[in-house]
């Protein structure tokens, strides 16, 4: 009867746990949907008005449509979050490691252009793996995204690929922006956990949630070093 006691104690903080999350999930989500909600709402009642210039207009246009994005980039995540935390089976197929990461490179050459970073690319050529191609797009996708993101004008961002051992590859993000505290490091990963309040408009916390599940499901590692004022490095190794 003890250890029948012991048990169901123990379940009901597992559930009590579990119901906090949900409280926590569903509160963020309100929130992360609300805003961007109530910004195209009040913009379009303001277009509603006659007495509009036609460059008042195109600003607040522009504003819903930025808004409307964002809403939409906001579910999308959380969609795909979602399908792989309840996610197993990965689709795995060999595949030029080198080659995939230079395609995510060059498609964010326009984001890198608009704020003048000074890019220093480093890869191994002819690195095979075997993992799942589209699942590891999301990594290299959102640690470049971020990168750009908390790197001030300017600044610099070093991107390398290295075989080590003998089957092992390690892949680093390095930026020179403005770091994060050892309190950041340590959530953030957690979702909608956003450091840089000044940056909240440009994203939703959910990006490196999902490199993390990635992470988890291809069973990589990922790996954090970074301090303020002085930039961030994320490095993967598969």
């Amino acid at each position: 009867m003890e250890v029948l006691i012991e048990d169901f104690n123990t379940m009901v903080t597992e559930l009590a746990a579990n119901e906090t999350l949900k409280s926590d999930f569903i509160a963020n989500v309100s929130h992360e949907i609300k805003t961007p909600i109530a910004i195209i709402q009040n913009y379009a009642q303001m277009l509603e008005s006659q007495h509009l210039t036609e460059q008042e207009k195109k600003e607040y246009i522009h504003t819903i449509v930025e808004s409307s994005e964002r809403l939409s980039g906001l579910v999308q995540n959380i969609l795909r979050l979602n399908k792989m935390e309840g996610q197993a089976i990965v689709e795995k197929e060999r595949f030029c490691l080198d080659e995939q990461l230079a395609e995510c490179i060059i498609a964010f050459d326009e984001p890198f252009d608009e704020k003048e970073l000074e890019v220093n690319i480093d890869l191994d050529e002819g690195v095979y793996i075997v993992s799942d191609e589209s699942l590891l797009s999301i990594v290299w996708n959102n640690l470049l995204s971020n990168a750009i993101k908390y790197t001030q004008e300017g600044g610099t961002i070093d991107i390398s690929m290295k075989k080590y051992g003998e089957n092992g590859v390690l892949v680093s993000v390095k930026d020179n922006g403005c770091g994060m505290s050892e309190e950041v490091v340590c959530r953030i990963f957690d979702k909608f956990y956003q450091g840089d309040t000044s940056h909240t408009s440009k994203g939703n916390g959910l990006g490196l949630a999902m490199v993390k599940r990635v992470v988890e499901l291809l069973d990589a590692k990922i790996s954090v070093e970074s301090e303020p004022g002085k930039g961030s490095t994320f490095t993967v190794e598969l």
